[in-house]
């Protein structure tokens, strides 16, 4: 799909019609206007339906990027530690991936200090769900069912996963 020309809109467009019809169509015309009216404590002209709807899901994103940085970074370790036959060609990326989740996780946490027991609460499921990435990727239905590491490991930039190169039991 291409994209139209861009062009300042005309200023009858910029204040045309009310804030709901802007946010649906225009949110981040939609987002200046609302922070600028914020800035200047214009409560009439602020859309507080919408503002709060954004404010709260300013927290789900953060919480959602928690648990995606730590299920990558469980990706990561599984396919450090099981993957034997990719792991030489590929553990300095692998690596450099695990650092880069570690780094985002920490990232928002020292944004949001409240979220820091965040990533102890989705460990298990951010976990199963690498679990099932790797198992595709790996072919290898034997991994373990529980995180073979702590959550403190996993986070530890410090911390790489042993090798595992058993053989997957024979079906």
């Amino acid at each position: 799909m291409a994209v139209p020309p861009l062009e300042e809109p005309a200023p009858q467009e910029k204040t045309a019609g009310p804030a709901q019809s802007l946010y649906d169509h225009d949110f981040a015309l939609w987002a200046t206007e609302q922070a600028q009216a914020l800035k200047e404590r214009r409560t009439a002209a602020l859309d507080w339906e919408n503002l709060a709807e954004e404010v709260e899901a300013l927290a789900r994103s953060d919480k959602r990027g928690i648990r995606s940085y730590l299920e990558n970074a469980l990706l990561h370790m599984l396919k450090l530690g099981y993957w034997a036959t990719e792991r030489e060609r590929n553990e300095s990326q692998w690596r450099e991936h695990l650092i880069n989740a570690c780094d985002g996780v920490a990232e928002i946490i020292e944004d949001s200090p409240s979220l820091r027991s965040y990533p102890a609460e989705v460990f298990a499921t951010a976990y199963s769900a690498a679990r099932r990435r790797a198992a595709r990727l790996i072919g290898r239905q034997d991994l373990p069912q529980a995180s073979p590491w702590t959550l403190n490991q996993v986070l530890d930039e410090s911390f790489w996963p042993e090798a595992n190169d058993q053989t997957p039991p024979s079906s």
